[in-house]
């Protein structure tokens, strides 16, 4: 009787894959998808590394592709032009709101990162016109945050080299950069405020760790979420989404608490409060609280912190390049001042490093997946309403004629013959566009004053008797590099 189902279940498939199979002439090229599966077999087939499966398959079909990841129909953008051209436009202006994505969100559209429409755009207008009320982007403020944070990575540095000789550097970052974004939300620290930042940063490591293989799983069939979630390890994102959930709405309320007797707001969380004024305002609830405070959080954090781990492995690999930028340190800083952002102009190599590290880096190399709104047409292909648009910036970064020698970790292409920053724009880690990410300043200004102030302190290099760490990085939720030791010797 088994025979007889299999036999019925393969002619049913066989009949759909040949007749009842949608037309797709008109969409970009691709392979073939199979019922139910889509192209989960060809991805497979291309390779275990999801960016070289793209490029495997653009090298076939070119710089714009389709498959199907289950049921879920999917284009893959791979050349500068084809995502320059394709998420700038306003059809390409949505997310994909099924599984993860929507039960981070408690199943509703809220939110920066995953959000859309009037709800996207009034919630980041009004966020980050707030931070800047409260500290982002002012030099001299916000500064004086990352000063604080450098000082605590310190203190850790140099406890962690006095007893064990060497520095683990996965994590190394992030706690201490997240203070920096908290204390604008919320004001300064408060003794309170460490246990929080623990249970998030914990688990946060978590998720950044956890890899990629069952969220794209789930991506692919979200129903799976509700069948083995500890297989897929689907409890480790949603456990951080958890616990940023619970932490938000107790600083919500306690917030809304104070503003009883408050007349001015003294922190971004009191203005956001005081704004609630109903419980159907779309924008200033609880709920849309807590998920623009994930965006934030992931935004601010997790990525800078594994760009700042990459950052790290580059100077003790390239030791010759760490020289130059310690030169350029004692240039600007003869009496070992704390570096300002203000000095980064006269720093044209460190910028240049920094710049090399993002194209070899490339923390999120797909970013966050996008959802056509309505079809729309890149050149000759139409990308279908609701059809997922994946970027992978691997081949652009990778390519030959736009970068010479990409193989090669060399700032100086970023610098020009009058020693001039050259072709800074030809880096988009940060997307592009409307849906750009607008936490780009806060990136560059943390990545920046950390580099300098752990350089002006310490030679950083690989331990004696270890063999260098290897310069490929771990996917995961962002890319970087494996686990690796340093050696951090003090200069001053």
């Amino acid at each position: 009787m088994f025979v007889y189902y299999a036999v019925a279940v393969v002619a049913v498939l066989i009949i759909y894959y040949f007749i009842f199979a949608e037309d797709r002439s008109k969409e970009p090229p691709g392979p073939r998808p199979w019922p139910i599966i889509g192209n989960l077999l060809d991805i497979a087939n291309a390779s275990s590394d999801l960016t070289q499966t793209f490029g495997n398959l653009s090298e076939k079909y070119g710089e714009i592709f389709s498959i199907k990841v289950g049921m879920k129909r999917t284009v893959v953008l791979t050349s500068k032009e084809a995502m320059f051209t394709v998420i700038q436009h306003e059809a390409a202006m949505g997310r994909d709101r099924s599984g993860l994505f929507a039960d981070r969100s408690f199943n509703k559209n809220l939110g920066i990162a995953t959000g859309e429409g009037e709800i996207w755009e009034k919630s980041r207008v009004w966020m980050f016109k707030k931070l800047r009320e409260y500290g982002f982007g002012k030099s001299m403020e916000m500064e004086h945050h990352i000063k604080d944070a450098c000082e605590a990575l310190f203190s850790q540095i140099d406890k962690d080299s006095k007893e064990h000789g060497v520095v683990e550097t996965n994590h190394i970052f992030n706690a201490h950069i997240m203070t920096i974004m908290w204390q604008m939300m919320f004001g300064p620290l408060s003794s309170k405020d460490f246990a929080d930042l623990t249970r998030i940063s914990a688990s946060s490591d978590d998720f950044v760790n956890s890899g990629v293989t069952g969220m794209g799983i789930i991506n692919a069939f979200p129903f799976l979420r509700h069948i083995c979630p500890r297989l897929l390890k689907y409890n480790v994102p949603m456990d951080f989404f958890n616990t940023c959930n619970d932490i938000a709405k107790k600083l919500f309320n306690e917030a809304k608490s104070r503003m009883k007797d408050l007349d001015v707001p003294t922190s971004l969380t009191e203005s956001f409060v005081q704004n609630c004024k109903s419980d159907g305002d779309i924008i200033f609830n609880c709920e849309n609280f807590q998920i623009m405070f994930q965006d934030l959080i992931l935004g601010s954090t997790d990525t800078t912190s594994s760009y700042l781990e990459s950052v790290v492995l580059y100077l003790i690999l390239f030791p010759d390049i760490q020289e130059k930028i310690y030169q350029e340190i004692l240039d600007v800083a003869p009496d070992n001042r704390f570096i300002e952002f203000s000095d980064r102009k006269k720093m044209i190599y460190t910028q240049a490093f920094l710049l090399e590290s993002h194209r070899n880096g490339r923390t999120l190399p797909n970013f966050v997946p996008r959802r056509a709104l309505y079809d729309f047409y890149y050149k000759k292909y139409i990308i279908k309403k609701d059809t997922m648009i994946m970027v992978d910036t691997r081949l652009y970064y990778e390519d030959k004629e736009t970068w010479t020698d990409p193989e090669v970790f060399r700032p100086e292409r970023f610098i020009n013959e009058n020693n001039e920053i050259f072709n800074a724009s030809g880096i988009i880690n940060f997307s592009v566009g409307k849906r750009n990410c607008p936490g780009e300043l806060y990136a560059n200004v943390t990545s920046f004053l950390f580099l300098t102030s752990l350089l002006q302190r310490y030679k950083i290099s690989v331990p004696q008797g270890q063999p260098k760490p290897p310069m490929a990085l771990s996917a995961g939720f962002a890319l970087k590099p494996y686990p690796y030791q340093a050696s951090f010797t003090r200069r001053v």
